[in-house]
């Protein structure tokens, strides 16, 4: 009996410890959300001093105007995520630029030297003139920025009848061919070196087999850069004059189902001419040819015949015989 109320009396002991251990840990865990949260007293917060603002124009406002635009580069950028008015990627545009101008005046030949003349003054020169009694037409290259002036001063030799202008960005296209141009310069060197120190003929001449494809590649791309620089530098200006009552210079217009059927039946005339010329020529032979071929049929025929008679003959005896 006794042995059994000891029993209980340390189950209850325990029961009361466990109580009061589960007691404090909750009250460790109230307390640490509490000051996580608030901030209780118990914790101590360090806080900075505030600095005073800087004065406007000074050092460091203009080192932390500095650093927020570092910070915050999207706060002023636009949907692409470049600053306004900064080119794409920190690249120069390379634009070509072409225009046309129509313009009535009423000497179409003093207007045309005077053209030609502020071409020269901005620094341009006429590739192409064509002149009639009441019409003169002249293509000009000029630098690009005198372009627009020049457009101008053409324009007030008269009554302007059509203006149009052009802009194509090859801006990808020079960069592209200058790349390429600067990789197959260090291709033809190293194949120039590797020809320095060749020995044997054939390596020799393998080797300057590639040497002259690689230059001959490095060629065309100079080329086709150096022609690419030189319509963004200079641009096109092509100027119609026409006198009064001159009719203006049509503009081309696109190509529609009506041009492509006029040259679809352009060229099926020009294929049945080719025929009938093909079979004209082929006519005179045809009699020459039909006579050569019948007579080389009746000599096969006439051995032909030769033989089953001579074969004819040679087996009668024979037939006879067994007989």
């Amino acid at each position: 009996m006794a042995h059994a109320v000891h029993r209980r009396r340390m189950v209850w002991i325990g029961a009361a410890v466990l109580l009061a251990v589960l007691v404090a840990a909750l009250a460790v865990v109230q307390q640490g959300s509490g000051s996580g949260t608030d901030g209780g007293s118990g914790d101590v917060v360090a806080v900075a001093p505030a600095r005073p603002a800087p004065e406007p124009g000074s050092e460091r406002a203009a080192r932390e105007d500095g650093a927020a635009d570092f910070a915050a580069p999207q706060s002023r950028a636009g949907d692409d995520g470049q600053s306004p008015g900064v080119p794409l990627g920190g690249v120069q545009r390379e634009l070509v630029r072409t225009a046309q101008l129509g313009v009535e005046v009423a000497d179409p030949g003093t207007a045309a030297r005077q053209v030609r003349t502020a071409a020269a003054v901005a620094g341009g020169f006429v590739t192409e003139e064509q002149s009639g009694d009441a019409f003169s037409s002249l293509v000009l290259r000029v630098p690009a920025p005198a372009l627009d002036r020049l457009i101008d001063d053409v324009a007030a030799l008269g009554r302007v009848t059509a203006r149009s202008a052009q802009v194509l960005d090859a801006t990808e296209e020079v960069v592209d061919l200058d790349a390429r141009v600067a990789s197959q310069t260090a291709s033809v060197a190293r194949v120039r070196g590797l020809l320095a120190e060749a020995v044997d003929l054939g390596d020799v001449v393998a080797i300057e087999s590639e040497l002259a494809h690689r230059e001959a590649e490095l060629d065309s791309l100079t080329a086709r850069l150096g022609a690419l620089r030189d319509q963004v530098a200079l641009s096109t200006l092509t100027v119609e004059l026409h006198g009064p009552g001159a009719p203006p210079p049509v503009a081309p217009r696109a190509a529609g189902f009506l041009d492509g059927l006029a040259a679809g039946w352009t060229g099926l005339r020009a294929v049945g001419a080719a025929t009938a010329a093909v079979v004209g020529f082929v006519v005179p032979f045809v009699p020459v040819l039909a006579v050569l071929g019948g007579m080389a049929w009746l000599g096969r025929r006439a051995v032909r015949t030769r033989r089953s008679a001579a074969g004819g003959r040679s087996g009668g005896p024979g037939a006879e015989g067994e007989t």
